[in-house]
This record gives C-alpha cells, sequence and structure tokens, in this order.
C-alpha cells in the first residue's frame, strides 16, 4: 500500500485527488508511526512526494506530519552499532539514512508552506543536523541557504546561535589516514558552511554588525581557511557578473 500511495503521489493529475483527500493523512501517519525503519523512511518519501506534486492535500495537516518528521532528525543511539572488520572496528548507524530522509522532507516543506514550518524546534534541529553526518550537515546548510531568502527575520535574528556549529564544522580536521573520499567530504562541507556565511554577510549586513560572536567567528574562519574562504568569495561575485 505505501509503495502504491507514493507512486501515485508521483503523478501530478488532480482528476483523483478526491479520493486521496479523505486518507493520505491517515496513510501518512500510519506509516510514519510504523515500528519498522524501513517502513516510516517510505512514509518520509511519500510525504516528500506529496510536498513536491499535491501540496494541497497536506498543507491543511501540516502540524500532525511535520512533527512526525521532526522526530526523525534525531539521533537514536540504540540503532548505532559497532562492527568489527579484522583489525577495524568501525560504527554502522542504521538510522541514517532515516534521518536523512527527514532532513530532504524538511527542504521540500520549507517551499510550501514556511509559517508552518519556522519554529525553534525546527532552528533546533538545524542547529544539530550541522553536527551530524556529512549529508546532514549539507541538507541542513541548503535550508539554511533557503531560509536566508525565505524567512530573513528568522534568520538575521538567530545568527549568534549558529556560530558554534558553523565553527565546530569548519574546525573538523580529517585524520591523517583519510582517504581521498573522506577529505573531499570534508571540503564539501567547509566549502557549504563558509559559502552560507558570505550570504549571511551580504544579506544581513546590519546584523553582522552587531553580532560580536558573529564577527568573531567569521575572522577565526578568515584566519583557519583563508584560502577557501577566498575561493567562495570569488565563485559568490562570479555569479554576480
Amino acid at each position: 500500500m505505501a509503495a502504491g500511495l507514493r507512486f501515485t503521489l508521483s503523478d501530478t493529475e488532480s482528476s483523483y485527488d478526491g479520493y486521496l483527500e479523505p486518507i493520505i493523512v491517515d496513510c501518512l501517519t500510519r506509516m510514519l508511526d510504523d515500528d519498522d525503519l524501513h517502513n516510516r523512511r517510505l512514509g518520509l518519501t511519500t510525504f516528500n512526494s506529496a510536498a513536491h506534486n499535491k501540496p494541497n492535500l497536506i498543507v491543511p495537516h501540516l502540524p500532525i506530519l511535520i512533527s512526525r518528521t521532526m522526530r526523525e532528525t534525531l539521533i537514536r543511539p540504540e540503532l548505532i552499532q559497532q562492527v568489527t572488520m579484522g583489525p577495524f572496528k568501525h560504527k554502522v548507524d542504521q538510522g541514517l539514512d532515516l534521518r536523512k530522509t527527514a532532513y530532504e522532507t524538511l527542504y521540500a516543506l520549507v517551499d510550501i508552506a514556511l509559517s508552518s514550518t519556522i519554529s525553534a524546534d525546527f532552528f533546533e534541529r538545524l542547529q544539530v543536523g550541522l553536527g551530524d553526518e556529512h549529508e546532514i550537515k549539507i541538507a541542513s546548510c541548503l535550508i539554511l541557504t533557503k531560509l536566508v531568502t525565505l524567512a530573513p527575520n528568522e534568520i538575521s535574528h538567530s545568527l549568534d546561535s549558529f556560530c558554534a556549529p558553523f565553527k565546530t564544522v569548519l574546525a573538523t580536521k580529517p585524520k591523517e589516514s583519510a582517504v581521498k573520499q573522506e577529505l573531499e567530504k570534508v571540503q564539501d562541507q567547509n566549502k557549504a558552511v563558509i559559502k552560507l556565511m558570505l550570504l549571511i554577510n551580504e544579506s544581513f549586513p546590519s546584523a553582522v554588525q552587531e553580532s560580536l560572536f558573529w564577527q568573531e567567528t567569521m575572522e577565526w574562519t578568515k584566519k583557519e581557511l583563508p584560502l577557501l574562504v577566498r575561493q567562495m568569495e570569488e565563485e559568490a561575485a562570479r555569479k554576480q557578473l
């Protein structure tokens, strides 16, 4: 049923919306409340599809659905296992794919119902996301980039709260044994954060001037990663031409 509903929602045809409207919220909540991780992830991808293709069916019910989506952004220690492979040990997070899908869904929801999405909890989940795994760091930066335009007041009044998470990302150093893929991930997330910081600087000059904490974080960034800051500045300047 869940897979069939997701397939149905991928079609933008509105002729059968009358049949979907009475059942869609109940179907989504059942999937999002399921005990099985796979079924909950399928519920989120179905919700995401509805947000893209049939937002009119879900917008009236977003408070119910968003709370369940936010719940899936939490890191669950019980889903993290340590696996031994020969002489090496590494952690396997069985909840990572579910969290990634939850952040992707929040990204889609910002466009269709900003007032229902923006909340103190929402910003808190974005801050936590900046400390999560690579893909979720990137997703959090992308959401915040959208919010610079869509919710300028909320962003400009939240600068201080993002300084520490940004600095934590930028201060992360790859291990000496890191392979090329790991080095590229660190580089990509640093670029995403610096690009966002430069966008904030340009968009909210007054708020930036009023925040000593932000200015200190920006100066630290320029000192620690001067080449990358210059690269992102040049990239931003080229886009404005």
